[in-house]
């Protein structure tokens, strides 16, 4: 009898145990990575976005690295990264975008919720096309299968160039449509509440496409009628006349719970005074000497750019700068800057993997525009927690200025409509408003210091310069020159497009050498990523980096 009680009172305790596991159970779905039976497009929405943002930043980066805009240590290209480095960035890719894309997009469908939809399409393929351009052969139509395929073989880049062109145009057919409602405050790019909002979304699929057709420009004899198709479209004409349909993800200034702030910031504005990243120093060279010294002759966007946290190199010895009491690298050219730049400007060169001296409180570092950081204003200041725009800074995906730089590379090179010069200019001059207006676009208008500013007189005089040199340049390729050197520079925050337009074009010309006199092959292409190749046995390693992606057909030794 006693036992028989004991096992009802055993069956009992496990029934209320299970009920209650079962309650439980229901606070264990983390809200920022939903399941398929939340089935609410909305989640899915969010969580795609964070993860679109995460992979930009981490894309951008090595971008930025291997174009010698902020610092990559080298000392040769073969083993300036790991497989491991694209690990994170791969995984965002794939279980993070994709997996909410694709989950999202049926809820929405069937909701009528067409701006998501096309959202959703537009983030898919503009990742899809940013794999192949940063690792060529990638999985495509296999991809994200789960237990069903663990294993999926890589599609060939141009077939997955194609499969995102046609799910950019799926996306504007999508925009075409009544939807059954808006994202609104989902939308964390553009805030689409209305018409306007899903107008904007459709000039970015349209620029997407437009950016894609220039990119493949040297292996696609029919480009020029498409690019020029796109070139006279009402929406893309629209978009070079104003920033407003810029395509950027905003942060705000928020330090904690949760921190909202632009990682360049988080990373460089720290509560020791330290900065954590160096700025290359070719590009500050390029900023600060190239037209010429001082706030009157060198590009005005050198002090949003740009935070000196110290004025001049006083500080600078064999232990702080070792670069200072070293000879210059016998394989540099005579012009080639090396070391430093002038009134302290204070970076590192291309390749140097030396060690880390203690000179955080003294590196340049990134200023307000894009990361929100600190205008230069010759403070000669160590960074805070809390200065400048504080950190509601951008990532600039496309802007106005991009559509104008390729335009003009496209009707130098391909003859589609526009005069090159005409183009070069309007891009420069939409360059100089962006950043010049960003100040006051994140509420930070304060921080720019009266006698440091940018300003028309400025502006115009920087332009007569380029221009010079653009009627100086006897050949094509000459003056492509002066368009690519341009476009780097007003790609700064964006350095997946810079590493497209080098390969391309082979375009800024001179850039600086690697401290290492052999440094092999440059990297036309990164090392496929450790989690992909150590678990799939359909996946291979690549020999080395010189493995060029489909749309690159230049030469080998193209660039260095």
């Amino acid at each position: 009898m006693k036992r028989n009680k004991l096992i009802i009172l055993g069956l009992a305790a496990a029934v209320t145990l299970g009920s209650c596991a079962k309650k439980l159970d229901e606070y264990l779905v983390n809200p920022n990575t939903p399941s398929v039976d939340a089935a609410d497009a909305n989640l899915y929405l969010n969580a795609a976005q964070l993860s679109y943002e995460s992979f930009f930043n981490t894309a951008k980066n090595l971008g930025s690295e291997v174009t010698r805009q902020i610092h990559m240590y080298g000392p040769t290209y073969n083993n300036a990264y790991a497989p491991t480095t694209f690990d994170g960035m791969w995984s965002t890719a794939y279980t993070g975008v994709f997996k909410h894309v694709d989950a999202l997009i049926p809820i929405a469908s069937t909701n009528r919720q067409w701006v998501n939809v096309a959202m959703a399409k537009i983030m898919r393929a503009h990742v899809m096309m940013t794999l192949v351009d940063f690792f060529g052969n990638v999985p495509a139509t296999e991809s994200n299968l789960g237990t069903d395929n663990t294993n999926p073989v890589a599609d060939n880049g141009k077939d997955v160039y194609a499969k995102a062109i046609a799910l950019l145009d799926e996306a504007i057919a999508d925009l075409a449509k009544t939807p059954g409602a808006y994202p609104g405050n989902q939308d964390l790019f553009f805030g689409a509440s209305n018409a306007t909002g899903a107008a904007n979304w459709r000039t970015t699929a349209k620029l997407l496409k437009l950016r894609a057709f220039v990119n493949t420009r040297l292996v696609d004899a029919t480009v020029k009628d498409k690019i020029n198709a796109l070139l006279a479209d009402a929406d893309v004409i629209a978009s070079t006349t104003t920033t407003a349909r810029d395509f950027e993800f905003k942060y705000a200034s928020r330090l904690a719970n949760p921190p909202s702030r632009h990682p360049s910031y988080s990373g460089n504005y720290t509560a020791n005074g330290s900065a954590g990243d160096y700025i290359n120093n070719f590009f500050m060279s390029s900023l600060v000497q190239d037209k010429g010294t001082g706030d009157a002759n060198n590009d005005p966007r050198t002090r949003y750019y740009l935070y000196r946290q110290r004025t001049n190199y006083a500080a600078a010895s064999s232990e702080t700068y070792p670069c200072t009491v070293q000879a210059k690298p016998s394989h540099y050219t005579t012009t080639m800057p090396y070391c430093q730049t002038l009134q302290g400007y204070w970076g590192r060169d291309h390749g140097d993997n030396s060690g880390i001296p203690p000179d955080g409180p003294l590196r340049t570092t990134v200023g307000i525009y894009p990361a929100g950081g600190q205008f230069d204003a010759n403070q000669g200041v160590s960074v805070a927690l809390t200065v400048g725009g504080q950190g509601a800074g951008i990532q600039p995906i496309w802007q106005s200025a991009f559509t104008q730089f390729i335009a003009a590379e496209s009707a130098l090179t391909l003859g589609t409509t526009g005069d090159p010069k005409v183009l070069l200019e309007a891009a420069i001059r939409r360059s100089m408003a962006k950043v010049g207006g960003f100040p006051a676009a994140i509420g930070a208008a304060g921080s720019v210091v009266t006698g440091f500013e940018m300003t028309q007189t400025k502006i115009d005089n920087y332009i007569t310069k380029v221009l010079a040199r653009y009627d100086a340049a006897t050949t094509t390729d000459a003056k492509l020159a002066v368009i690519g050197k341009e476009y780097w520079l007003a790609l700064w925050g964006n350095g997946i497009d810079a590493f497209n337009l080098y390969r391309r074009t082979g375009k800024p010309e001179s850039m600086q050498f690697t401290i290492s006199p052999n440094p092999g092959a440059y990297t036309r292409s990164m090392f496929y990523p450790a989690n992909y190749v150590n678990l799939n046995k359909n996946a291979t390693q690549k020999a080395g980096v010189n493995v060029q992606v489909f749309w690159d057909n230049n030469p080998a030794g193209f660039i260095q």
